[in-house]
């Protein structure tokens, strides 16, 4: 089972990978790709706060 330390390690990976895909979508010409990896990095920030609670309550 995952300890504290690793699932913070865990969010920030997701979080730099979130941060990553939002800088990469500002890139794309096209809108309707910009829009699906706008969702795609709104849902990994999504996880990450469901983490974030789960590390909290642990």
């Amino acid at each position: 089972m995952a300890n504290k330390q690793q699932i913070q390690q865990c969010i920030t990976d997701c979080t730099d990978a979130a941060n990553m895909l939002r800088l990469t979508t500002n890139a794309i010409p096209k809108a309707s790709i910009r829009e699906m990896l706008t969702q795609g990095a709104g849902h990994i920030e999504m996880c990450i706060r469901q983490c974030e609670n789960t590390n909290v309550q642990s």
